[in-house]
């Protein structure tokens, strides 16, 4: 079952989705999806602060850890 939403978002978050849907060659209901997606996994992942995410560059190495509040 599909639910239908109507949100508003400013001008910036309009165009970074349609930027992000034009790249990957799908739509923008796909990207909030996936950004939708992937912002529960941060979030359950880091429940009550107890884990931070480390982010690795493949092709550097360099290692980013994130910190959700």
């Amino acid at each position: 079952m599909a639910t239908r939403l109507n949100i508003n978002v400013n001008d910036e978050t309009a165009a970074a989705l349609q930027e992000l849907a034009a790249k990957r060659d799908t739509t923008l209901t796909e990207i909030v999806r996936r950004a939708v997606s992937v912002y529960k996994f941060v979030e359950d992942e880091v429940v009550d602060g107890e884990k931070t995410l480390e982010l690795k560059d493949k092709k550097s190495g360099e290692r980013t850890t994130l910190a959700v509040l």
